[in-house]
C-alpha cells in the first residue's frame, strides 16, 4: 500500500470521524446534560443508554454494508452519504421538542441517530482496514480515536458552552448547519479514495457477524478490553450526572466534562499511538488497566467523606484520558484479526459486542447510583481493572523471564 493511499485514507476518516463523533457526542454527554437540567430523574437518563443500543446492534445489516454498492466506485461511501442526510432530518425535528416536555422523545431521537451513526462508523471501518497497510493501523485508530475527541471538544466549546445558554432549540439548529458542511467535506475526501470492491463472500447466516471470535486472540481481547476499561466506566458514564449533582450548570458541566474531558481524551489517543508502535498494544492496555483501577479506588476512598469538586473534575479528565488510549490500543489490536472481503462486517460484530457489554454495565451504573452510592460502585469497578491489570503485567514479564532463560 502506497504511502499516498495510507494519507488518503487517513484523511477521510478524520473528516467522517469528526462529522459523525460530533453528533455522537452530543447524544452521549449533551442530551444528558439538558435532560438533568430539566429535572429528568436518574432512570429516566438511563434509558438514554437504551437508546444507544441502536448502534451497538449495527452488525445486523454490516455484512449488506460489506456486499452492496449503492452506487460509484466504491461501495461504502454511499452508505456514509445517505446516512449523514438522515443525520440532518432528525436533529431538524428534534429542534421543535423540548427537553422539560419531550424527554421521551428525545430520547427516542436519539436512538435513530445512533442507527444512522453506527451505519456511518460501520462504513469507515471498513474503509480504514481495506485501504491502510497494516503498520498503519495504529496510526488509524489514533487518528479516528483523536478526531472523536476534538470533535468532543468543538461540541462543548463551540456549542454547549457558547450557545447552550440561549436554547435547545439553538443548539440542534448549530449541529443541523454543521452536518450540511459535513456533507460536503466528506464527499470531498471520499472522491480521493481507490476504488473498494464487493467480495460478494456474505456470512451465510446471522452469527457470521462474529465469525472473529473464532480466533482466540479476539475473544481474549474482548475480555481484556472490557475488564481493563469497566473502572472507567462510573466517571465516564456518570460525569454529566456527577457535575451537575456538584452544582454546575449546563454551560461549565459542558466546559468541564467535553471541552477539557475531550482535550484529555485527544492527549490519551495522540500519546498512546508510539507507544502501541513500540510496546505492543496489549503492553499498553495491561499499563492502563493497572492505572485506571489505582486512579478509581483512590477516588472511592475519598468518596467516602463526599467528594470534593477538583477530585470530581480530576476522575472525569483521567476518565477521558483513558478511554481514547484504551480505544487506540484495542483497535490496533483488532484490525489485522477483521478478513478480506468482510472487514466491515467482523469489525462491528467485535465493536458491537464490547458496545453492547459496556452500555449494559454503564446503565446498570447510572441506575445503581442513587440506590447503593458511588463509593461501592467505584471500588468494584476499580478492583477488576487493577487486578486485571496486575494479572497481565506479571504474565508478561514471567514470559519474558522464561525466554531469558531458555536463551
Amino acid at each position: 500500500m502506497s504511502s499516498s493511499t495510507n494519507l488518503d485514507v487517513l484523511r477521510a476518516v478524520g473528516v467522517v470521524t469528526f462529522a459523525a463523533a460530533f453528533v455522537a457526542q452530543f447524544c452521549a454527554q449533551g442530551v444528558t446534560l439538558f435532560l438533568r437540567e430539566a429535572g429528568a430523574p436518574s432512570h429516566v437518563l438511563s434509558f438514554l443508554f437504551l437508546a444507544g443500543v441502536p448502534y451497538t446492534l449495527r452488525f445486523l445489516w454490516a455484512p449488506l454494508i460489506d456486499g452492496t454498492n449503492l452506487g460509484g466506485k466504491a461501495r461504502f461511501n454511499r452508505w456514509i452519504s445517505l446516512s449523514q442526510l438522515g443525520v440532518g432530518a432528525v436533529l431538524f425535528g428534534a429542534a421543535f421538542l423540548s427537553p422539560s416536555d419531550n424527554a421521551v422523545a428525545i430520547i427516542g431521537c436519539v436512538a435513530v441517530l445512533m442507527l444512522l451513526l453506527g451505519t456511518i462508523q460501520t462504513a469507515i471501518g471498513g474503509i480504514m482496514i481495506e485501504g491502510l497497510s497494516e503498520p498503519a493501523y495504529p496510526k488509524g485508530a489514533s487518528i479516528q480515536a483523536a478526531t472523536s475527541a476534538f470533535s468532543g471538544f468543538a461540541l462543548g466549546l463551540g456549542v454547549l458552552y457558547l450557545i447552550a445558554p440561549i436554547g435547545w432549540s439553538s443548539v440542534i439548529v448549530a449541529l443541523v448547519a454543521i452536518c450540511g458542511l459535513a456533507v460536503g467535506a466528506t464527499q470531498l475526501s471520499l472522491r480521493r479514495l481507490p476504488a473498494q470492491t464487493s467480495s460478494g463472500a456474505l456470512p451465510p447466516k446471522w452469527w457470521g457477524q462474529f465469525s472473529v471470535f473464532a480466533q482466540s486472540n479476539a475473544r481474549r481481547l474482548l475480555g481484556f478490553s472490557v475488564s481493563i476499561s469497566v473502572a472507567l466506566l462510573v466517571p465516564f458514564a456518570l460525569k454529566s450526572v456527577l457535575l451537575i449533582d456538584a452544582g454546575f450548570d449546563v454551560a461549565t458541566a459542558g466546559l468541564i466534562g467535553i471541552v477539557f474531558g475531550n482535550s484529555a481524551g485527544f492527549v490519551g489517543a495522540v500519546a498512546a499511538r508510539p507507544l502501541i508502535e513500540r510496546f505492543g498494544g496489549r503492553a499498553v492496555l495491561a499499563i492502563l488497566g493497572l492505572t485506571n483501577g489505582l486512579v478509581v479506588l483512590a477516588v472511592a476512598l475519598l468518596a467516602i467523606n463526599g467528594l470534593p469538586t477538583w477530585c470530581i473534575v480530576a476522575v472525569i479528565l483521567y476518565a477521558n484520558f483513558g478511554v481514547y488510549a484504551g480505544y487506540t490500543a484495542s483497535r490496533s489490536l483488532l484490525m489485522p484479526m477483521c478478513r478480506e472481503g468482510k472487514q466491515a462486517t467482523e469489525l462491528a460484530g467485535f465493536v458491537g459486542l464490547e458496545a453492547i457489554l459496556f452500555l449494559i454495565l454503564a446503565g446498570a451504573t447510572v441506575s445503581l447510583l442513587d440506590i447503593v452510592g458511588l463509593t461501592p460502585l467505584l471500588l468494584v469497578a476499580g478492583g477488576i481493572s487493577l487486578f486485571t491489570g496486575c494479572t497481565a503485567v506479571i504474565t508478561r514479564l514471567v514470559r519474558r523471564r522464561g525466554r531469558t532463560c531458555s536463551q
